[in-house]
């Protein structure tokens, strides 16, 4: 049986997928993971290279190994593989009288990450978005959550006047009108916001936003821009990772537009903001992912769940519908 039959969300399983970033990947071994596989990234010759995280000797993680004249040396007994997965050498005797060759993928560099992918032949990795003439920072977040939830949270605008009431949204008008299209790799969600949004981060940071565009592409990229009319004010780009069915890595860039203040003093300045608002939902999200843990991945959807129902589809390998055109008042207490 393949390894990935059992993975919840077989749309994804055939694309390209964000391992680590490039920098990160020095003269030691890496574990990894993707879709509940164990992996191990190494740099041999110069070049990264990804193996299953398993000597078929004993069965020893080679993450926990070395690198020793571009070979990936296992601690256990000291096997030794090329860049090709195969066995060049076993310690004790001067030939190497057993033939053992690791599984690998394919592995390629791009926006700063390391990427691969499990099945499927051809195409390329997606990558982050481009925005020309603005300034951005990146990190990396992990959710012990599942794959679907991860990225509906950060979709969904029904819950920030609940999880994060005050921060994002206060009591008061907060409507929304709301139109969606979608195409056979993704949907466009549009918020056109009558009202200016009312919580403290807004009171801080926002100049005038009336329009958030939120953007789904396979297998995990969402983007958030929050304009002012027809101008990008603030963008965020997230890229989703299923590690396994419970884990969900997020590599995470934001865009600003330049000004007269260095950026690294704005975004320190953002950074508590964004920091309590992942916490709040990593609180959240994690006791969805007990209740799925016990119960099952059994949900009902309402009207409102507008961005929930085509990503649903997109990621069980169907093909998504539009949501109707609604408005809503997500404020919280109304």
């Amino acid at each position: 049986m393949n390894s990935l039959d059992n993975f919840p969300y077989p749309g994804v399983t055939e694309c390209w997928h964000p391992l680590l970033e490039s920098r990160a990947l020095k003269d030691k071994p890496v574990s990894v993971s993707l879709m509940g596989l164990p992996l191990v990234l190494v740099r041999l010759n110069g070049q990264p290279r990804l193996f299953t995280d398993r000597c078929p000797h004993r069965l020893i993680p080679l993450s926990q190994g070395f690198v020793e004249r571009d070979c990936l040396v296992c601690p256990y007994h000291g096997w030794a593989f090329d860049g090709d997965g195969q066995l060049r050498g076993t310690p004790g005797t001067q030939t190497c009288n057993t033939t053992a060759k690791l599984s690998s993928f394919p592995v390629q560099e791009k926006d700063g990450l390391l990427w691969t992918r499990m099945q499927g032949e051809g195409g390329e990795p997606l990558g982050f978005s481009d925005l020309p003439g603005y300034v951005h920072v990146q990190a990396y977040r992990s959710l012990d959550c599942n794959f679907f939830q991860s990225i509906e949270n950060f979709l969904d605008p029904c819950h920030t006047p609940y999880v994060h009431k005050g921060l994002l949204r206060n009591r008061g008008a907060q409507q929304m009108r709301i139109s969606q299209s979608v195409h056979s790799g993704g949907f466009r969600t549009q918020f056109d916001l009558p009202q200016r949004q009312n919580g403290w981060i807004n009171r801080l940071f926002d100049p005038g936003v009336n329009r958030n565009v939120g953007r789904f592409d396979l297998p995990g990229r969402v983007e958030l821009d929050y304009l002012k009319d027809d101008r990008i004010l603030l963008r965020v780009v997230l890229f989703f990772v299923p590690h396994g069915a419970s884990k969900t890595g997020i590599f995470a860039r934001l865009y600003a537009t330049r000004s007269w203040l260095p950026s690294a003093l704005r975004f320190a300045m953002f950074k508590p903001f964004a920091e309590t608002l992942f916490r709040q939902d990593r609180a959240m999200l994690e006791q969805q992912q007990a209740a799925v843990d016990r119960f099952g991945e059994h949900y009902r959807f309402a009207d409102t769940d507008i961005v929930a129902r085509p990503l649903w589809a997109l990621l069980h390998g169907q093909t998504p519908k539009a949501g109707a055109d609604i408005e809503l008042n997500v404020a919280a207490g109304q």
